[in-house]
């Protein structure tokens, strides 16, 4: 690097790209949170349980039962009603492999139990009973929030809801394939306007269940994939939780209710199937700066928009992608508008110039 001026411009730039990038986002190694709150922690929980549940009264109508949706529906079934222990691993270009062991079972008394732990390190272990989902991680006092599934590595949508992608996505049955030593079918998830990425999923003839999971920009590169390397379909998975005691777990945090604010701003532009699923004020984790805060949501991927007096913020425009995660930050003089989110640069950067002050013209 040649000729970098750390004038005090650069080093704000620097500053808030750091902020936002890196701070404002579950760390990926970990997915821990940096602020420690159990409001933010289930942030994305709260999203997905408000999602509608796979209990329709026809959920394949329309649909051929050999279809690909058919056997995204298969696999959501699959996962909650099956009882399993699955290994996987997660890789991203320029960063460790991350190994993980996930376990789920239906207990004799009717309990559903779930454990997703991380292998490396000092790792973090989710434990969840019906819908209290426990957290366990290093350095950190352990708490339960309400929820009905474990947000890790793997999608939601893909696992629990893929009725909720109807209006956004496309699946695409692409034929059998071998995977793990095991026999699949291959499904191509793309979305409808090719503002996000695209998915390649291989689901287990015999089970149903997910054996390998690949990311692609929209140029056509692998950004991430999630491989199984072992799978175990056995009512016995069952005996790991059963010393599993419901009330030695943490007890659930209750979150301060959240005041909903009428923004000054909307935001114009949305790619096919996006909508706003939260709003509220919100100050960065380590500058204590206030902004006001949007989640954008499709049902798959989520979108966090910041939007910032420009008195209190910089005023340079930013453009940074690492792997999957897109961040823009640009100014339109009035306002600093930054985008955070898994889809492209481009449509990161056409959801901020979006961004229009009601009762200022466009």
């Amino acid at each position: 690097m040649q000729n970098i001026k750390c004038d005090t411009q650069a080093l704000r730039i620097l500053t808030l790209a750091l902020v936002l990038f890196l701070g404002c986002f579950k760390a990926q190694a970990s997915y821990l949170v940096l602020e420690q709150t159990a409001n933010d922690e289930t942030q994305r929980q709260g999203v997905a349980s408000a999602e509608p549940e796979l209990a329709l009264p026809d959920p394949l109508a329309g649909f051929d039962e050999t279809s690909a949706y058919a056997w995204m529906l298969r696999l959501a079934k699959a996962v909650n009603e099956q009882s399993y222990e699955i290994s996987y691993v997660v890789s991203e270009d320029s960063r460790e492999t991350l190994p993980y062991l996930w376990r789920h079972a239906i207990l004799e008394n009717g309990d559903e139990a779930e454990q997703l732990s991380l292998l490396n390190g000092p790792g973090f272990e989710r434990i969840r009973v019906n819908t209290k989902l426990s957290m366990f991680e290093p350095g950190y006092t352990p708490y339960s929030v309400r929820s009905a599934h474990i947000d890790g590595p793997i999608p939601l949508a893909f696992l629990n809801s893929p009725n909720i992608l109807l209006d956004s996505y496309e699946t695409l049955l692409m034929g059998r394939d071998r995977v793990s030593g095991r026999m699949a079918q291959q499904i191509r998830v793309v979305s409808k306007d090719k503002t996000r990425y695209g998915y390649y999923l291989w689901l287990d003839e015999q089970t149903g269940l997910l054996l390998k999971l690949n990311m692609y920009s929209t140029e056509n590169r692998l950004l991430k994939q999630i491989q199984v390397t072992e799978l175990n379909v056995n009512d016995d998975v069952k005996l790991y939780f059963s010393n599993l005691q419901k009330d030695q777990l943490p007890p659930i945090s209750v979150p301060n209710a959240e005041t909903q604010t009428d923004f000054s701003w909307t935001v114009s532009y949305l790619p096919e199937g996006m909508v706003p699923v939260k709003k509220k004020l919100h100050r960065l984790a380590t500058t204590g700066e206030p902004a006001e805060y949007m989640m954008l949501s499709d049902g798959l991927i989520d979108v966090s928009v910041y939007v910032m007096n420009d008195n209190n913020v910089i005023q340079d425009d930013l453009s940074i992608s690492s792997n999957a995660t897109s961040f823009v930050s640009i100014s339109n003089g009035q306002v600093q508008v930054t985008v955070v989110g898994d889809i492209p640069v481009s449509t990161a950067n056409k959801i901020a110039d979006s961004i229009v002050l009601i009762g200022n013209p466009q």
